[in-house]
C-alpha cells in the first residue's frame, strides 16, 4: 500500500467496509469450503444449535448477529449447497454476518454469467449446483446474486476495535476510495507480483508486521493450527483439505474447532502449514 496523507476518521470507510460498531461479542468462523458436517457440529459446540433450524425466525430488532464468517463458503466441499443454504438463511434473517471471500466472488461471476475459470474447487460447487432442480437453481441463482453482491469486504466491529476480513487488512483501507485496491487487498492479501512454482501468486506474510491499533480477524491463508499474534489471528485450518474448522470467540479471544470428517480435496504437494492464496 502507498502512504496516505489521511487519518481514520478523516473520512468515511467505503461503502463496501461495514461499521458494526455495536457488535461486542460474537462467534468468528473460518473458511467453511462446503464443508457443511463440520460446520453443523462447530455451531452445536459454540451453543448455537438453535442455528441449524430451517424454520428459524429472523432475529429481532435488538438482536445482534452472533456469528461472522470470514468468508470462502463456497467451493472444494461435499456440501456445498447446504453450506451456502445455512450462511444464506443466517445472513438474510440477521442472525449471522459474512464478508466475501475470494471464492465467494468469483461464484458469483459465475451466477451472473461472466466468463471465470472452472478451477480451484469452483468445479464442484458448479456441479453440486446443477444437481438442483432447473427451477429451484434458477430462483435460488437471483436471490444468491442479490444477496452477494452486497456483502461488505471487510466489517469493523466492537466500536472499531476488531475488523473482519477474508484475507488481509492494511491501515491505510481506512481512508483508501479505490474500491479495486480494497477488494484486491482483503480479498487476496498482497501479493510480490511473482509466482510460485505451482503457478499460484507469491503471497507476503503481512500478518507479523501488522501493528494495529485494531485486531484483524481473518482466513485464506491455511494454517495448520490457528494464527496468533498481537494483532491478527488467522483461523483458516483447512477444513476441506482434512484439517479443522475453526472459530474464535470474540472478545474471549478463544478457539472452539471440529475435527475435519476427512480431506474432500487434495492439492499438488500434498498439506504444508501455510498454503499459496489462489485466485
Amino acid at each position: 500500500m502507498n502512504s496516505n496523507s489521511s487519518q481514520p476518521g478523516d473520512l468515511p470507510p467505503h461503502p463496501r467496509i461495514h461499521r458494526r460498531h455495536d457488535i461486542r461479542r460474537c462467534d468468528v468462523i473460518g473458511d467453511v469450503h462446503g464443508c457443511y458436517d463440520e460446520l453443523a457440529e462447530l455451531l452445536r459446540r459454540l451453543g448455537h444449535h438453535d442455528l441449524l433450524d430451517p424454520d428459524i425466525p429472523p432475529a429481532s430488532p435488538d438482536d445482534k448477529p452472533c456469528i461472522i464468517f470470514v468468508g470462502d463458503i463456497v467451493d472444494r466441499g461435499d456440501r456445498i449447497v447446504d453450506a451456502l443454504r445455512l450462511v444464506y438463511r443466517l445472513c438474510t434473517r440477521g442472525h449471522a454476518l459474512t464478508v466475501v471471500g475470494n471464492h465467494d466472488d468469483r461464484f458469483l461471476r459465475w451466477l451472473c454469467g461472466k466468463q471465470v475459470e472452472i478451477r480451484h474447487g469452483l468445479e464442484e460447487t458448479v456441479a453440486q449446483f446443477h444437481a438442483l432442480p432447473a427451477t429451484e437453481l434458477e430462483r435460488w441463482r437471483e436471490e444468491l446474486i442479490e444477496f452477494m453482491r452486497g456483502l461488505p469486504w471487510a466489517i469493523q466491529i466492537d466500536g472499531g476495535r476488531a475488523i473482519v476480513a477474508h484475507a488481509a487488512w492494511h491501515a491505510e483501507l481506512h481512508t483508501e476510495r479505490s474500491g479495486d485496491r480494497i477488494r484486491a487487498y482483503t480479498m487476496y492479501g498482497p501479493t510480490t507480483g511473482k509466482k510460485t512454482a505451482e503457478g499460484f501468486p507469491e503471497r507476503i506474510d503481512w500478518a507479523p508486521g501488522f501493528e494495529g491499533p485494531e485486531l484483524v480477524m481473518f482466513g485464506h491463508q491455511v494454517y495448520d493450527l490457528p494464527y496468533r499474534h498481537d494483532h491478527a489471528i488467522g483461523i483458516d485450518t483447512g477444513c476441506v483439505f482434512g484439517g479443522a474448522l475453526t472459530a474464535l470467540r470474540y472478545p474471549a479471544l478463544e478457539f472452539e474447532s471440529v475435527k475435519s470428517l476427512g480431506a474432500r480435496y487434495h492439492r499438488k504437494g500434498g498439506k504444508s502449514t501455510q498454503y499459496p492464496a489462489d485466485r
